[in-house]
């Protein structure tokens, strides 16, 4: 591999890479919250101009805090359901394998083929940590989990993480993608990064606009989501990313439990996809 690697990369994709360094700034910060080594090496190898990324406040610090919130999520399914197999959808540079491994997870990292070809250049699959090149939207992708075949002990015990992506699909096309999982995946829990209404009709990030692309899904609330894209779905629950603020930020904690702020706050919703 060459010292240092070139992202071209155009629209979506390219906000990945706003992504992987707000990870790595925080984790060379004060007082991180969270370490990922892994992602301060990816942004040192990489011949990129990360000057928007180090600009934009509002994006970076909305990357720490949906990290905060998803990873324990995340961490407490391993825990409980040792051996799974892990989809990571639109995986862009993540890197929570290398931060939550537990040394028997299958994990499969799913995104483009450009953005899986730039990710195989900087990482290494190996025999549980293996990449997809598919659009998440393709009906096929289940068939390159496990043997060539989706179901059977794979689907039992299958966590899907949709991060980062809703926010850039149509109405119509989130709920293609819950279908094509709930098809191919019986059983399997979702943990589901969904921006609010509000936020996607309105709200401005500098790197996103920076790099050409515009949010296209919104939605106000757990119940609306699975009512609207996943009804055969069932909603174990939610977490609001207000709840991570308030863990960190105690004196805060009556502010986020207010109604209206609740209902602006982006969320990780938790489904389990129909048996």
């Amino acid at each position: 591999m060459s010292a240092y690697e070139t992202a071209d990369l155009t629209s979506v994709s390219k906000t990945m890479l706003l992504t992987l360094h707000a990870r790595a700034e925080h984790t060379l910060s004060d007082r991180p919250r969270f370490t990922d080594p892994a992602a301060v090496e990816l942004v040192s190898r990489l011949d990129y101009d990360f000057t928007m990324a180090r600009q934009d406040r509002l994006m970076a610090d909305g990357v720490v805090l949906r990290t905060l919130t998803l990873d324990p999520l995340v961490a407490g399914y391993l825990a409980t359901h040792p051996g799974c197999t892990v989809v990571n959808m639109a995986c862009g540079l993540d890197t929570r394998f290398q931060r939550l491994d537990d040394g028997h997870v299958t994990w499969y990292d799913l995104d483009l083929p450009d953005v899986i070809e730039l990710r195989r250049r900087l990482l290494d699959d190996s025999e549980r940590h293996r990449t997809i090149a598919a659009s998440a939207l393709d009906p096929d992708w289940p068939d390159q989990l496990g043997e060539g075949k989706a179901g059977g002990n794979v689907s039992n015990d299958a966590l899907v993480i949709v991060e980062g992506l809703s926010m850039y699909l149509e109405q119509n096309e989130m709920r293609s993608l819950m279908e094509i999982i709930a098809a191919r995946l019986p059983g399997a829990t979702v943990l589901i990064e969904v921006m609010p209404r509000m936020f996607q009709k309105y709200g401005r990030e500098r790197s996103v606009e920076d790099a050409g692309v515009r949010y296209t899904y919104g939605c106000s609330s757990a119940a609306e989501f699975r009512r609207t894209v996943a009804p055969g779905y069932t909603l174990l629950h939610d977490v609001p990313f207000t709840r991570t603020v308030a863990r960190y930020h105690p004196l805060l904690a009556p502010l986020t439990r207010m109604p209206l702020v609740d209902r602006l706050a982006e969320r990780i919703v938790v489904l389990r996809a129909p048996a």
